[in-house]
């Protein structure tokens, strides 16, 4: 399964517009969004600007109000406590009650692909904590602009594909029975 994965896009018209065409470019199976996906009262508009051709999964960010939570649940995009199958694989956010391949935040785990450019991590320990409980083959994640990356720990492979810092456009996931990869765009 290629997993196309973009996170902090806020409503910004060329991120959008990237996304859009990484779509077109990387053909993906699903297209993952990590939160913070609009910019203030103008949720349906980010996500129409979207045209994704391939089934969407996603979360909303500390940026994304209730109104693009709605709206996720209004498209059948939304992540939340029961985990869904998309190509015989299984995706999940952190609220979800059981195990999943994909565990979807738009916070990273404390201590992988968080940190600032002053060094600061800004990662969550909650998302830590279930990474561990759950653990997935790969995490998605954006909020920490600087820290784009893919790392493992454990044995998930966690991927922040944030757009927010222009220092990627995404990731390219590539998830299979046997095997997991991941790179930024």
């Amino acid at each position: 399964m290629r997993i196309l994965a973009c996170a902090d896009l806020h409503g910004v018209s060329e991120r959008v517009e990237r996304a859009r065409d990484l779509i077109a470019e990387t053909t993906p199976d699903l297209l993952l969004l990590a939160g913070d996906l609009a910019g203030y009262d103008e949720e349906g508009a980010a996500l129409d600007a979207l045209r994704s051709p391939v089934p969407v999964l996603g979360v909303g960010g500390n940026m994304d109000g209730p109104r693009l939570a709605a709206e996720l649940v209004r498209r059948g995009w939304l992540l939340d406590d029961e985990p869904r199958s998309v190509g015989g694989f299984t995706f999940g956010s952190p609220a979800v009650r059981g195990p999943c391949d994909v565990l979807v935040s738009h916070f990273p785990p404390k201590g992988t692909v968080d940190a600032t450019s002053s060094g600061d991590h800004l990662g969550s320990t909650h998302v830590r904590e279930r990474m561990r409980a759950l653990t997935p083959r790969v995490l998605v994640c954006g909020h920490v602009h600087e820290s784009p990356g893919v790392e493992r720990a454990g044995t998930t492979l966690v991927v922040n594909c944030s757009m927010g810092a222009g220092l990627a456009r995404g990731a390219l996931i590539l998830l299979s029975a046997d095997a997991v990869s991941a790179e930024l765009l």
